[in-house]
């Protein structure tokens, strides 16, 4: 309606406005020229002026004296016009402009105007005639043709047409801008309940002036965060529900891996037992006592080695299984080996191996030294069961990662490529020959891998020139000095 009303009031206007409306235009500046001309009446300029009016006007000006004589035509093409006009000559008739009045006069005082029409051979030329008469009483005629005014009509036209385009522009620009109001949030709500579909609760729908709409805003932002608390819930219980699973699943791994493990290497000692039990009983039967107490001895190194075996399993057990909780403090990454070295002095020099601790006394980690203590532990002992040619256990360390990384080297042979990634799993022994007779399950570094595990830290082995580098890796920690 508004659009409608925008268009016809104009095209209604132009189409029912009088003919003379459109004569107002160009009569006013006709009516003006004569007064420009009656301004310099009497002057050197008169002349002038009345011929600029004639070019800017695109008109005919006729002058006639008080007495009727005919003395300025622009057809003519006269001298320049004398200052007193009473003396200027008289225009030959011929170029004096015939021509009927065909609409009443309209006149104000002195002045008016006229509308008439040329009558020639082949045509009927209509124009508008304004007179007036100058201050010596002469009278002047300024006329204009019609066809101008058509002319001035379409120009009046084109710009009413560009009036109503921009009218329709601008209605349109308003009614655009009111609707936006609607769709603005009605988007927003899209772009939010969109989101929603995918479980992204993070978008709300922002407020408006709009009480209707604030409403709705309200209403799926309430939802929204409803529907993100469930969910948020859901996910917790969906994660607790997977850790027990997978908690129960590791147990029931170890369980396997305990039974199966245990039941393969506690074969070989029970049948040991059982013949040396049988052995002994035979001994004493017969007194030979002193066998008899051999096997007594056999026995019982057997007992005691199932013994460290269990101790072994349940250790793993423990870590793997989560029910052990790191205690972290700060210690000497230096003492941490050197306390290892000191102890087994004696079975070093026994076995003519040749010990360097090359760890920075300044060096601190932080962690739980207890049971990484065993870490240090199953890999020395393991160096020391493998080293060979120079005989030479070395322990260093470098900053990795923003880490400290331990290294236990040993010279001796290297391991197979085929073991590298086996040697931590549980009862796996590279060398199966020499395990039984150094009291060797393949359990001390299984222990290793679970201890750092439990710290979220790496481990690993690397084949070198001349021997075999084990490392792990310790978080970094602060050195503390004690004030007395």
């Amino acid at each position: 309606m508004i659009l409608f009303l925008t268009v016809f009031i104009p095209f209604f206007a132009y189409y029912n406005l009088p003919e003379w409306v459109y004569f107002l235009a160009p009569g006013t500046r006709l009516w003006l020229a004569i007064d420009d001309i009656n301004g310099t009446y009497g002057t050197d300029e008169f002349d002038e002026t009345v011929r600029l009016a004639e070019k800017r006007l695109d008109s005919n000006i006729e002058i006639y004296t008080a007495d009727g004589r005919f003395i300025y035509s622009t057809a003519a093409m006269t001298d320049t016009l004398p200052l007193d006009l009473s003396r200027a000559p008289t225009v030959d008739e011929k170029y004096k402009l015939s021509y009927q009045t065909v609409d009443g006069e309209i006149s104000a005082g002195n002045r008016g105007f006229l509308l008439r029409t040329y009558t020639s051979t082949h045509l009927d030329i209509q124009f508008l005639d304004v007179y007036g008469y100058l201050e010596g009483g002469e009278r002047i005629e300024i006329c204009m043709q019609v066809s101008q005014l058509s002319i001035t009509g379409k120009l009046y036209f084109i710009v009413s047409f560009v009036a109503i385009m921009l009218s329709m522009v601008l209605a349109l620009v308003i009614i655009m801008l009111y609707i936006r109001r609607f769709t603005r949030p009605i988007k927003q709500m899209c772009v939010t309940t969109d989101k929603m579909a995918r479980l992204d609760f993070s978008e709300k729908c922002p407020e408006t002036n709009l009480v209707e709409i604030t409403q709705l805003s309200d209403s799926i932002n309430q939802l929204s965060d409803s529907l993100d608390t469930a969910l948020t819930d859901l996910q917790q219980k969906n994660r607790k529900l997977l850790e027990d699973i997978e908690n129960e699943r590791t147990i029931d791994n170890l369980r396997q891996t305990f039974i199966s493990g245990i039941s393969h290497e506690l074969k070989t000692p029970i049948a040991i037992i059982q013949g040396y039990a049988e052995g002994a009983k035979m001994f004493y039967q017969t007194g030979n006592t002193a066998t008899a107490d051999a096997y007594c001895d056999t026995i019982m190194e057997e007992a005691t080695r199932m013994n460290n075996m269990i101790l072994k399993l349940l250790e793993i057990t423990k870590y793997d299984s989560g029910a052990y909780e790191p205690m972290r403090e700060m210690f000497s990454l230096y003492e941490l080996v050197q306390d290892w070295f000191d102890r087994n002095e004696g079975i070093l020099e026994e076995k003519q191996v040749t010990v360097k601790n090359q760890i920075p006394t300044d060096l601190w980690g932080n962690g739980d030294s207890v049971i990484l203590a065993s870490v240090v532990n199953n890999y020395l002992s393991n160096a020391l069961s493998h080293v060979d040619g120079e005989r030479r256990i070395e322990a260093s360390a470098e900053e990795v990662d923003g880490k400290y990384r331990i290294f236990i080297f040993n010279t001796g042979a290297q391991i197979a490529n085929k073991d590298i990634e086996k040697i931590w799993t549980s009862f796996y022994r590279a060398d199966k020959s020499l395990s039984r007779s150094q009291g060797r399950f393949g359990l001390g570094l299984a222990i290793v891998a679970s201890i750092q595990k439990l710290h979220g830290e790496q481990y690993g082995v690397e084949n070198m020139e001349d021997g075999v580098r084990f490392w792990f890796d310790v978080r970094k920690g602060e050195a503390t000095t004690n004030e007395t």
